[in-house]
């Protein structure tokens, strides 16, 4: 146990002792155990120990000893029992003893490694200095490490009435006022899921004590269960009316109502443990050590040229010192006036005033086909690279906002807001510090943005402009064709965009004249001159390269791909998508999209990965819609959601070897046969490359009513990211399969779409949503005469009503669907009812019905489904533990992770929960190191997750005894 050391020396430094007495009394030499059985000189040790380093007079011992009926020759028979004592801790006849005789009593001499209570009273004293220091996570460690001193009642083997009257209680007492002053730092830490099990369990031990019960209503407050926030206040409400004929207090009953109003001030504070408080909103804990130093800037161009006033302006401004606010920027302009090129520029050139890292975003305030973000999906992106997981995200723009505010405070950080479309979408997303500097641009002046300086960014001047073509073409090529130059860049519309895709055409064919390419584009001279400082001015310029394509060999087929690329919703693509979009084979397709890279119509973001910037997706777009059927475009995406379902469906085919209702969604007959994947590991990449994109499809089949292929690749996507407990991405699934369901009508989709989006909203703990959605997909399923999944339905119902611990109507829909699996003949689904049905048993402490259920799921579900069937063996492997079995806790938590290895399902939730459970049957046995280990691998499973927070992950990582995170104790 950390914290107690069993080969610590006495004051004299001579002998190694140890004594205990947090719990029963215990004593150790030479790290052997010494065992005392005889009443009266535990008694004794007992007293001199709660004494220790101070005299204990002889009442005093006698009093401990005999209490009130001491014999007449009490003193004599005292000093025999601390003679036979003194023999029995091997300290008769050393020079150097513990016990030593005084005029007046007895004294044991000890030094706080040797006693448990001298260590727990120092690391006490040391957590009130940090307290004084307002150092919050020195105090919770130094509390926690103080209170894992306890095993059991103190003294719970020694036989004196007068210590239990008079000593006992003072420890216990002790006791519980630290617990509470512990569970107040955890909470101040933002650590309220992974003390909730300990604070009901001190509340249910001590009912009465109104202090737990506000500290668990707040948790359970925080971890967004209102619900059974307010159930605790019911239950201590009812408890002091009954046991004292009294309401709850004044502060009890203030939590309760600002509960039920959701009052921000309940908000888990932003605390970096092991700070003073006063730096509290400096940084906040990551669980790496420092803060992460994020570096977004795209690129800085190669080339800039003009915008040499507006450029030191700005530079100045940034660069200058004395600022008493934020710095922020506003540069606003016309499509293609070159805002995000400049503020790149600029960024690149102040970045190194900014040391703690810089932040990009494109808002896509004028992107085509594209919602602007929104400022909450924004705060998300920008806390995750400062290092907050996904589990610590505030959903509240308000509060994540704030989390933002606070993590910046006194940083030196560059933040650039690319493309915004208003002041309400920029203004959330501003550190508060003046030490930060904000750049911005959009093409609409940001009026109502206090305290911006602003910037409005026009057509470049003929010189800038032509100064700008120099450098892009070279000087030589232009001082040869000076007229031609001019005319070129007035053709261009002084737009910084349109002379560098002019640009572009002219280095790529060094054999032109600059006067060819402004007959090329003379064409389209009254276009340019029209919309000089519109988007028209920029689709002018795209359509010059566009037209350009069709001068060389691969000049058509690359057009038709960039035109119906322009239809695709995904945020980027590989080739082999716009293969299945073109209908050509991968090669030509790779190759072609190479060739649009060449002419600056695409881009690479990655190794054979492409994207299109939003005013080209918006031109190529419009390219399709002028130059290619309805029908043609139609056919086209379809091929594309036909190649990610074909692929789907191959993927679920990798991960479960059972046939599956999902596979069955949707068009029998595929459009394309989606690319192979062979193993859990391409498998598992595939969905971590393409995640994003497949959102983007699910969307884009329901906005063309292809609403069956909508439902089909969500629910197939969902199950094998929920294999992974990446729950909160599955969620976004749900919800789209959902939409597309309801448009279609159809109570196949809907039954389907519903009970995925009922089990994904109980997994992240949404539990009465959770209860309405698969209460709606059960009548779905009834409806349409599907047995087998209605069962699944009143077993996902079951799960639901087992994490609100409504264990009865747990049991009967368990039962209920037990019953129709059997009857349909499914000893596979009975064996994951039955599974399942053993959890509500050891909830409800009936072990031996849950063991049994449990071992019986096992032999049902058998070798089919590796993953399932090592589900299965963990859920007996935590019966077996909870039980008391360790060894067979131990050998079933050993194989279940064997098979989930086997299975390529490493890296999961499933495997941390077991390997937690390992951890704590390592823990029960006394492998203290072995239970550290597991739960430290348990625990960088779920960070990864985004399941606990980078402080859940350090708590756990740096606490003597193993404290079950909330996303495993909820689904138990």
């Amino acid at each position: 146990m950390a914290g107690v050391s069993r080969s610590c020396r006495s004051m004299d430094g001579e002998t190694p002792v140890w004594f205990g007495i947090l719990g029963p009394l215990e004593a150790s030499r030479d790290g052997r155990p010494v065992a005392i059985h005889a009443p009266k000189q535990r008694s004794a040790l007992a007293t001199l120990l709660l004494r220790a380093n101070q005299l204990v007079s002889f009442d005093q011992l006698i009093g401990s000893l005999w209490d009130e009926a001491a014999p007449v020759n009490a003193r004599a028979a005292m000093q025999t029992h601390i003679t036979r004592l003194r023999r029995t801790l091997g300290d008769q006849g050393s020079e150097h003893r513990l016990i030593h005789t005084r005029d007046q009593g007895y004294l044991i001499e000890i030094d706080a490694g040797s006693l448990d209570l001298l260590r727990f009273r120092e690391l006490v004293d040391r957590a009130t200095l940090a307290v004084g220091k307002g150092d919050v996570g020195r105090q919770a460690d130094l509390l926690g490490e103080a209170l894992a001193l306890w095993r059991g009642p103190a003294l719970d083997n020694v036989p004196s009435g007068s210590l239990h009257r008079e000593e006992v209680p003072r420890l216990t007492e002790t006791r519980l006022q630290l617990l509470e002053h512990w569970f107040d730092a955890s909470l101040q830490l933002g650590r309220h899921g992974l003390i909730i099990g300990e604070i009901r369990a001190a509340a249910a031990a001590h009912p009465l004590r109104e202090r737990l019960w506000g500290q668990l209503m707040l948790a359970l407050h925080r971890c967004g269960r209102q619900a059974e926030a307010l159930e605790s206040f019911r239950t201590i409400d009812a408890l002091l009316k009954e046991e004292l004929g009294l309401d709850p207090g004044l502060e009890l009953r203030r939590l309760q109502q600002a509960i039920l109003n959701d009052d921000p001030v309940l908000t888990a504070p932003d605390v970096r443990p092991g700070l003073p408080a006063e730096r509290e909103a400096e940084q906040v804990d990551v669980g790496e050590g420092t803060l992460p130093t994020p570096a977004e800037l795209p690129a800085d161009l190669t080339v800039f040229a003009g915008r040499q006033e507006e450029t030191k302006l700005i530079g100045e401004l940034f660069t200058s010192a004395g600022h008493d606010a934020v710095t922020v920027c506003a540069i606003a302009g016309p499509g293609g006036a070159g805002k995000s090129a400049m503020a790149l520029h600029i960024a690149h050139r102040v970045a190194d005033r900014y040391p703690d890292g810089q932040l990009y975003v494109n808002l896509h305030g004028a992107s085509p086909e594209a919602e602007p973000l929104k400022p909450g999906e924004v705060l998300g992106r920008f806390l995750r690279s400062l290092g907050v997981p996904d589990a610590a995200i505030p959903v509240d723009v308000e509060e994540a906002a704030g989390r933002f505010r606070s993590m910046t405070d006194r940083k030196r950080l560059l933040v650039v807001l690319d493309n915004a479309s208003s002041a309400a979408q920029v203004q959330p997303l501003l550190p508060g510090s003046h030490s930060c500097g904000v750049l911005i641009t959009s093409r609409r002046i940001l009026t109502s943005l206090d305290g911006a300086f602003r910037v409005q960014l026009g057509t470049l001047p003929e010189d800038e402009a032509l100064a700008l073509l120099t450098r892009l073409v070279g000087a030589a090529r232009i001082d040869a064709e000076p007229g031609a130059a001019a005319e070129l860049v007035t053709l261009c519309g002084g737009l910084p965009l349109a002379i560098c895709i002019a640009a572009a055409r002219l280095t790529a064919r060094p054999a032109w004249p600059v006067a060819m390419l402004v007959e090329r584009t003379a064409v389209e001279r009254r276009r340019l001159s029209e919309f000089q400082v519109a988007d028209r001015a920029v689709r002018a310029s795209f359509a010059v390269s566009y037209c350009d394509l069709l001068s060389d060999r691969h000049g058509t087929a690359a057009a038709r791909v960039f035109r119906l690329l322009g239809l695709l919703d995904s945020p980027d693509f590989d080739y082999r998508v716009a293969a299945a979009l073109a209908d050509v084979p991968d090669e030509e397709a790779e190759a072609l999209l190479e060739h649009l890279v060449d002419a600056q119509l695409a881009e690479t973001t990655a190794l054979s990965r492409f994207r299109m910037h939003d005013l080209l997706h918006l031109f190529a777009r419009e390219r399709a819609s002028e130059e290619t059927t309805a029908q043609e475009q139609v056919v086209a995406v379809r091929r594309v959601l036909h190649f990610h379902l074909a692929t789907a469906r191959t993927a679920l085919r990798v991960a479960r070897s059972r046939s599956n209702l999902r596979l069955e969604l949707g068009p029998r007959t595929l459009l394309h046969p989606g690319m192979p994947l062979e193993t859990m590991t391409d498998v598992r990449a595939w969905l971590d490359t393409e995640a994003d994109n497949l959102a983007a499809a699910v969307r884009q089949a329901g906005k063309m009513s292809a609403d069956d292929v909508a439902v089909a690749l969500a629910s197939i996507v969902g199950m094998l990211l929920d294999d992974g407990g990446q729950w909160r991405r599955e969620l976004v699934f749900a919800e789209a399969a959902v939409d597309a369901a309801e448009h279609s009508g159809d109570p196949q989709l809907k039954a389907m779409a519903y009970s995925d989006l009922g089990w994904v909203c109980s997994n992240l703990g949404q539990l009465d949503p959770a209860i309405e959605h698969l209460g709606r997909a059960l009548r779905y399923f009834r409806q349409i005469g599907n047995v087998g999944r209605e069962a699944n339905q009143l077993d996902h119902l079951a799960n639901a009503y087992r994490m609100q611990g409504r264990l009865d109507e747990s049991i009967d829909h368990y039962l209920q669907a037990l019953e129709l699996q059997r009857r349909n003949g499914d000893g596979y689904g009975a064996g994951i009812v039955l599974s399942n049905l053993g959890l509500t048993y050891r909830s409800a402490g009936r072990h031996n019905e849950a063991i049994d259920a449990h071992e019986q799921a096992v032999s049902l579900i058998g070798d089919e489904e590796l993953q399932v069937k090592a589900s299965a063996l963990g859920n007996l492997a935590e019966t077996y533990r909870v039980a008391g079995h360790l060894d067979r806790a131990c050998a079933r938590f050993e194989e279940a992770i064997a098979l989930e290895r086997r299975a390529g399902m490493t890296g999961t939730y499933v495997e941390a929960e077991h390997l937690w459970g390992l951890g704590l049957v390592a823990q029960a046995m006394g492998d203290a190191d072995g239970a550290r280990k597991r739960a430290q691998e348990a625990a960088r499973i779920l960070h990864e997750l985004g399941l606990i927070t980078a402080a859940d992950r350090k708590g756990i990582e740096e606490s003597p005894v193993l404290r079950t995170p909330e996303v495993i104790e909820r689904r138990r």
